[in-house]
């Protein structure tokens, strides 16, 4: 009896403690561990949805938005109800893995939904179809100059979106679908966006650019129809906004990863980080520099041909075996004649030339804070002593520039000698900045309409019906590589109309044969573009 007893108090002491520790473990669960619990329970119930727009818009200047502005379509399958007739039906419409990471599913997206595949889906592998909005369309307008995110995070690696990751990120959200303990997708819930913390987050409205997308549309669409390698830039005449920008080969952003081990540049802004010589679009620099120094319109120099810089012999191009004979000011810019722009190059000073070019904008950032763009190079005081005047005059030697820098100098002669700078949003106008004279600059906008009077773009098509010039350009042809090669890059650069500019406008070709014959067509055909698009008023080209 008394054994009895004694095995009946331990039960009771073992139940007790077990109570005790049950309790425990309850308070622990509600007070304690419930919230780390219920993040881990809603952890197993989040689907990651990859791919899918978690950041604010990027729009152009009109409101219109640059990214996502493309819906697609999300497909969630459990690994048990994914077959080999599934993957079929998936590559029917095209649709792509989007996500790797969520245990227990399959993930795929398709820009497009074909309602009787999408029912198969439905009815013989129980999946899941979901409607988002797609950060990146398949035809990605812009891509260089919005860039791209990291897939990982959504945060910006390029571009926009990383000169603006602050205002475009926010948190780092992602977009999950909800499922419940069996797997099976809540009706209802949809889609939610979570951030890290897993506290409700939201997309901002975003940033408003200086881009022009009807105007990027069409340049991309130009260059891709000219079948060449190049870069345009476009400003604002009038602010020094970016209205578009456009580079070639092009890029997918939504599939970034495929272009990080290839030789073929593409992810690479050519008109913000290619650094190229400026040929005889220099000559725009060299003329300001000597008009700057008091040099009359009408001071002649011999062409013959050939011109002496120190040991330095250089050939002009456009003047043939013969030369020009004697040639003024304005007909030497107009033909783009080497051998009186190093005459002029050797009396100006190499000084005062490097000076002029720093105060249009070379030899450093056009876009302030823009992460993908490069200064290019002037020529030291080391580089430019001696025959080195000769390449300086022309815009061969050590000098570089990119296409950018080349539109925001001339941007200066378009704005009366006054350079209002680079920018990309539309609230962040720079203050205005004279450099040149307002004389200088109205005498070299005359010898740039006289490019396309009677100069080097006289074939472009560049004259109205008026028999006036409706753009002022500069072109030039810069030789790369070893000069036995005969290796050359096209430039153009101008601004339209003559009167009142309001488009500046930039070309390179690399590779170009010449400026006028390669990168010549592409800017006219802007120029067309702007003129039947109602951009401006001015009368039809002839």
């Amino acid at each position: 009896m008394e054994l009895e007893k004694k095995n009946m108090k331990r039960i009771m002491i073992f139940l007790g403690a077990l109570i005790v520790a049950l309790v425990l473990r309850l308070a622990y669960i509600q007070l304690a561990g419930g919230e780390e619990l219920s993040a881990a329970t809603r952890a197993q119930s989040l689907i990651s949805l990859e791919g899918s727009n978690t950041r604010g818009i990027i729009y152009d200047k009109n409101g219109a938005a640059l990214v996502a502005d493309q819906k697609h379509f999300v497909y969630i399958i459990k690994e048990a109800d994914f077959d080999q007739k599934a993957a079929g039906l998936l590559a029917q419409i095209d649709a792509q893995e989007v996500s790797s990471d969520n245990k227990g599913y399959y993930v795929y997206s398709s820009q497009d939904y074909d309602k009787k595949i999408g029912q198969a889906l439905i009815e013989q592998h129980h999946a899941y179809i979901l409607q988002a909005s797609s950060r990146y369309s398949e035809n990605q307008l812009a891509p260089h100059l919005i860039g791209y995110v990291n897939r990982q995070d959504a945060s910006g690696a390029a571009g926009l979106e990383l000169m603006y990751d602050k205002q475009l990120s926010g948190l780092n959200r992602r977009i999950y679908a909800v499922a419940d303990v069996k797997g099976n997708i809540l009706p209802g819930r949809g889609l939610i966006i979570t951030s890290d913390d897993e506290k409700d987050s939201y997309v901002k409205e975003g940033i408003r650019t200086t881009v022009d997308k009807q105007l990027q549309n069409a340049v991309e669409e130009i260059i891709d129809e000219s079948g060449k390698d190049c870069a345009v830039v476009v400003l604002d005449s009038r602010s020094g906004g970016v209205a578009a920008m456009a580079c070639t080969p092009d890029f997918d952003p939504n599939h970034v990863d495929e272009y990080m081990e290839s030789a073929g540049n593409e992810l690479m802004n050519k008109a913000t980080q290619g650094e190229y010589a400026p040929g005889s679009v220099f000559k725009i620099v060299v003329a300001a520099a000597a008009l700057e120094a008091g040099i009359d319109l009408n001071q002649s120099f011999f062409c013959g041909g050939t011109v002496q810089a120190g040991t330095l012999s250089i050939g002009c191009e456009t003047g043939g075996a013969t030369g020009h004979g004697e040639i003024t000011f304005s007909d030497a810019f107009a033909q783009s004649c080497n051998s009186y722009f190093v005459q002029l190059g050797q009396e100006v000073g190499a000084d005062a030339i490097i000076e002029t070019a720093a105060s249009m904008g070379l030899g450093k950032n056009a876009l302030d804070g823009y992460p993908q763009a490069s200064k290019g190079h002037l020529m030291t005081k080391q580089e430019r002593y001696g025959d080195a005047i000769g390449n300086l005059s022309i815009g061969q030697g050590q000098t570089l520039v990119t296409p950018l820098q080349i539109a925001a100098m001339t941007n200066v002669i378009a704005n009366g000698g006054n350079d209002p700078g680079v920018h990309l949003l539309m609230e962040e106008e720079k203050a205005q900045n004279q450099v040149l004279s307002q004389q200088t600059a109205s005498q070299i906008g005359d010898m740039m309409e006289m490019v396309c009077e009677k100069g080097t773009a006289k074939n472009l098509g560049l004259m109205g019906a008026d028999g006036k010039p409706r753009a002022a350009v500069k072109t030039g042809t810069a030789e790369y590589g070893a000069k036995e090669d005969g290796k050359t890059h096209g430039w153009i650069t101008g601004y339209t109309p003559c009167e009142e500019p309001e488009y500046t406008i930039t070309v390179l070709v690399e590779g170009g044969a010449s400026g006028a014959g390669s990168a010549g067509p592409v800017f006219q055909k802007i120029v067309e573009y702007l003129e039947d698009s109602g951009s401006y008023s001015m009368p039809t080209l002839a």
